[in-house]
C-alpha cells in the first residue's frame, strides 16, 4: 500500500507545471504537543504527551508532501475486565511513522491554512499490571490532519496542527502540536 501511495504522489508532482518549482522549499522540524485516545471495547481512555520530528517538500504554493515520525506517548488508565471484579492498570505506548500528501493555501504572506492526508506505519506496546510481558501490535492506517503555518522572517517558521488517526484498535485518537521547523528553498 505504501508503495501504492508514493507511486500515485510522484505521479501528481509530475502533472503540475513547472512554473511552481520557483516556489519549492524543502523543511524539516521537531514538534509536541497532546494525544488522547479511547478504546470503548475495553473502556480505556487516555492521554499523554505527543512529540513528532518531520521533513517534507513544499511544491509550489499548493502541494507537498512530507514524511516523519510521530511518538503518541504513553498513557496509563484503569480498566474494570468484569463487573464486580477489581481493576487492573494498562498502559498502551504507540509510534509510528507517516507519509502524507498535504494542501496548502496562502491566507497572506505569513499565514498558510493546511490540510493533510496519509498513511501511518504504527507500533503498539500494550502492558497490563497483571501480566507485565508487553503484548505488541502493528498496522497500516489512515492519519488526516488540518494545521496552519506561520512564516515569519527569514527560514524559520512555526505550526499549529490537528491530527486525527484511523488505528484499527482505538475508538477515536486525535493529536495536537506545536511546531518549529527551518525551510530551505530552492529553484529561484
Amino acid at each position: 500500500m505504501t508503495r501504492l501511495f508514493s507511486v500515485l504522489l510522484l505521479s501528481l508532482l509530475s502533472l503540475l507545471p513547472r512554473a511552481s518549482l520557483a516556489e519549492s522549499e524543502i523543511y524539516g522540524g521537531f514538534g509536541v504537543g497532546y494525544s488522547t485516545f479511547q478504546v470503548d471495547s475495553i473502556k480505556f481512555e487516555g492521554a499523554a504527551v505527543a512529540t513528532r520530528q518531520f521533513i517534507g517538500l513544499n511544491y509550489g504554493d499548493y502541494v507537498g508532501v512530507e514524511t516523519g515520525y510521530v511518538d503518541f506517548g504513553t498513557v496509563n488508565d484503569q480498566i474494570l475486565p468484569e463487573q464486580g471484579t477489581g481493576s487492573i492498570n494498562n498502559g498502551i505506548k504507540t509510534w509510528g511513522y507517516e507519509l502524507a500528501v498535504i494542501g496548502r493555501y496562502p491566507i497572506n504572506r505569513e499565514l498558510d491554512a493546511f490540510g493533510r492526508v496519509g498513511v501511518l506505519r504504527w507500533d503498539s506496546e500494550s502492558t497490563l499490571e497483571t501480566f507485565p510481558l508487553p503484548t505488541k501490535q502493528d498496522g497500516d492506517d489512515m492519519i488526516w490532519g488540518i494545521g496552519l503555518d506561520f512564516r515569519g522572517a527569514g527560514r524559520f517558521s512555526a505550526r499549529v496542527q490537528a491530527d486525527f488517526v484511523d488505528i484499527g484498535f482505538a475508538s477515536s485518537w486525535w493529536t495536537l502540536t506545536a511546531s518549529a521547523y527551518y525551510a530551505i528553498p530552492f529553484g529561484r
